[in-house]
């Protein structure tokens, strides 16, 4: 209807309209949104930075390995490194899990280690060179293994070992 009959004004209409819009827009708390963002933002940083935390190794733990000569450092590495293979030769999980170091062992447990490795078929590993440097080891291998349908294979392998505690550990990419 374009014209009224009468010639009464009908605000009372209107203004039942701009009253229930603006009850709408006083319910909508813009600050509620900007402090759910915030708190977004915040609890992503920290997650962040937790996962950053939980993922350092003090490579030279409390200075014992740093005092050791880089001859002694290969000595202590390759001496882990051959009880290491020979507990997985043997196909003892647990023990080669002992190895691990200690932020891996907090990020992945014994029987999640346990479901990944290969538990048997390995014959030896032999030992090509050990490279160290103020923070960790590069441990080259040759390991033999037999596959279901080739025996005897003979294969490159890198690891990683780090000192933490005058120690070192194997550091596990699994």
């Amino acid at each position: 209807m374009f014209f009224k009959a009468s010639g009464a004004d009908d605000t009372q209409g209107e203004l039942g309209m701009f009253s229930t819009i603006k009850t709408k827009i006083a319910a909508f708390d813009v600050s509620g949104v900007a402090i759910q963002r915030q708190a977004a933002r915040l609890a992503a940083v920290s997650i962040g930075i937790l996962g950053l935390a939980g993922c350092a190794v003090s490579p030279n733990g409390d200075e014992r390995a740093a005092s050791l000569t880089p001859e002694a450092r290969r000595e202590v590495v390759a001496g882990r490194v051959k009880a290491r293979w020979d507990a997985l030769i043997k196909g003892d999980v647990g023990a080669s899990y002992a190895y691990l170091s200690p932020a891996t062992r907090a990020a992945v447990s014994l029987s999640q280690y346990g479901g990944k490795i290969r538990k048997d078929g390995f014959r030896e590993a032999k030992i090509d060179s050990i490279d160290c440097d103020a923070d960790a080891c590069k441990v080259k291998l040759w390991i033999t293994y037999d596959h279901s349908s080739m025996k005897g294979i003979t294969t490159p392998l890198q690891e990683s070992w780090v000192f933490d505690k005058g120690q070192a550990w194997y550091v596990y990419r699994g």
